[in-house]
Formats: structure tokens, C-alpha cells, sequence
């Protein structure tokens, strides 16, 4: 997976919605809205992980690449750049 960096303050577009390869779950994001990244947090690995607002309604979150443990994924629910792009996405049928 190509390692996109965002900035804290930057607008992005959701464009992956689904669970990510190998997992059961996805963040509760709504398809082609903006967000804007709020928080960052980077496993032990250097992965970075997004806070765009979402109330996470899970015990903890997990970074995909490495299986550990997000700080306070029992309130954010940590997202993963692939999830989104900062170009405005072209939406089906519009």
C-alpha cells in the first residue's frame, strides 16, 4: 500500500469506505464527504493513522500495518490515509 502522508489542519475526501484488506470493519465514513484531519498518531512502524472527527465505538483501534494498539482508539476512531484523497473526487452519476 503507498504510504500517503496528510498534515493536521488539511482537508481530505473519503474515497474507500470498506474494510481494509484482511479486516471485518471499516470507520463510519461517509463516501466522497470532506474531512478535515484533526489529530495524527504513527505506530511503531512510522504508519500514520488520521483523527477526522469520528467517535470511535470500539475498546481500541489497531494500526493495520502493525496490529498494535492506537493511543485512545476507545474514543477516536483512527482512520488510515489510503481512505482518502485531497483531490475532489468524481462522483458516480453526478
Amino acid at each position: 500500500m503507498e504510504k500517503i502522508i496528510y498534515q493536521i489542519g488539511q482537508e481530505i475526501y473519503a474515497i474507500n469506505t470498506k474494510p481494509l484488506p484482511g479486516k471485518e470493519v471499516a470507520p463510519p465514513l461517509n463516501m466522497y464527504e470532506k474531512y478535515k484531519v484533526m489529530r495524527e498518531c504513527f505506530d511503531s512502524e512510522g504508519n500514520q493513522h488520521l483523527d477526522v472527527g469520528l467517535i470511535s465505538s470500539y475498546n481500541y483501534i489497531k494500526s493495520f500495518e502493525t496490529g498494535e494498539e492506537l493511543p485512545n482508539g476507545e474514543i477516536i476512531h483512527w482512520c488510515h490515509p489510503s481512505r482518502f484523497s485531497t483531490e475532489i473526487p468524481q462522483v458516480p452519476g453526478v
